[in-house]
């Protein structure tokens, strides 16, 4: 399932308030665990880079948000990543949202980027099949 996830990543472009990092995450989310879509509520309120960072900082920041989505989708927060997992990470100086990949992470941008993280800020199990 992953896999199949991870394809149609890369098939697109990065696009504020539609295909950005967080709302990616979010998707796969949704995907893997047949819940209802944890950021339906942020989608639609922006479509910039700078509507992003205003709404983010209105909501307490990228983890804030992301810890919000985990427990609308019944996540648990976990220190021990898997492949399917998604997480907060901080890679060449940004904190992104990202998907666990084993020893490397996803992340939506032109495509998919696998990156490694030089430190996993916070992480959700994602049970998935």
């Amino acid at each position: 399932m992953l896999d199949a996830f991870l394809e149609g990543m890369a098939r697109r472009p990065f696009v504020d308030g539609v295909h950005d990092c967080a709302l990616t995450v979010a998707e796969w989310v949704a995907a893997a665990t047949g819940c209802p879509d944890p950021a339906v509520h942020l989608r639609g309120r922006y479509s910039t880079a700078l509507g992003r960072e205003r709404l983010l900082r209105r909501l307490g920041g990228l983890e804030a948000v992301m810890a919000d989505c985990a427990a609308r989708a019944g996540l648990v927060e976990t220190a021990n990543t898997v492949r399917g997992d998604v997480g907060l990470i901080e890679t060449e100086g940004q904190a992104l949202a990202a998907i666990c990949l084993g020893r490397r992470w996803a992340i939506q941008g032109a495509g998919v980027e696998v990156r490694t993280a030089e430190r996993v800020i916070r992480a959700w199990s994602v049970t998935h099949g």
